[in-house]
């Protein structure tokens, strides 16, 4: 309709009606190129948002891991304490009993590696939606943060050797039903234990006193504890303040 307006305009040399009719055409194909563009801004920003969210997810999950790890070196160490004194005829030994003993002999050589969790991190990285993310300073911190993670974990096989130092240390002091008993009840208190397996604590103690490398093991697992604590606190802090700036970003 309009293209046939203005071919009338020109056939009869009504320069300004076509003059009006191109300055028409050319704010209506502007207008349609804004409104396209907004429309495709809108969505980036949506789909930064869905990727955004995702990411809090994530970090909610580093921060419960690590706050996990936390709490696990620190059951790992109370274990390995008890042990100890048990070993070396603390005065404190006298009130531990042959449960609790039980239950530590494994579990003082337990470590829990606080893993972050980057798969929608990666998930952008490899399908390039990492340009979705507008503020340059919040992707920056994104990749200080799960680079910071992936240099903590650079050390885990040595940790795991000293775990498996540990295990061989005490291969064969418990007896399979006190083994599966032990890890059956590692996580009750001692109220709620039932009573262990059959237990000669005098001969278990001869035979652990004559392998001395138990005592260091367990005390190299007292480092590898404090490796994994400073660690998962590490993260645990990191994904908190992260949060909150998507958080901050979200709001935005």
């Amino acid at each position: 309709m309009l293209l046939r307006r203005v071919i009338e305009h020109v056939k009869a040399q009504n320069w300004t009606a076509v003059a009006l009719d191109f300055v028409i055409v050319v704010v209506g194909v502007f207008i349609g190129i804004q409104v396209s563009n907004w429309n495709d801004a809108r969505a980036l920003r949506e789909r930064e948002e869905v990727y955004l969210e995702q990411l809090l997810i994530d970090l909610e999950s580093d921060r419960v891991t690590g706050e996990r790890g936390v709490a696990a070196a620190t059951s790992v160490d109370a274990a390995a304490d008890i042990f100890l004194a048990v070993l070396e005829d603390d005065p404190a030994a006298a009130a531990i009993s042959d449960a609790e003993l039980i239950k530590a002999v494994p579990y003082a050589g337990y470590a829990y590696l606080p893993n972050g969790n980057p798969t929608t991190y990666n998930e952008m990285i490899s399908t390039g939606a990492l340009g979705l993310m507008e503020s340059v300073e919040l992707k920056r911190s994104f990749g200080e943060y799960y680079a910071r993670l992936s240099a903590g974990r650079q050390w885990d096989s040595l940790l795991r050797e000293e775990q498996f130092a540990y295990r061989a240390a005490i291969r064969g002091l418990l007896t399979r039903e006190q083994f599966a008993w032990a890890r059956a009840h590692a996580a009750l208190t001692p109220e709620e234990v039932p009573p262990p397996p059959e237990f000669d604590r005098r001969e278990f103690l001869e035979r652990a006193r004559s392998r001395p490398e138990i005592v260091d093991s367990l005390r190299s697992m007292g480092a590898v504890q404090q490796r994994l604590r400073d660690d998962s606190r590490d993260m645990a802090a990191r994904a908190e303040v992260l949060a909150e700036r998507v958080k901050s970003e979200l709001e935005d």
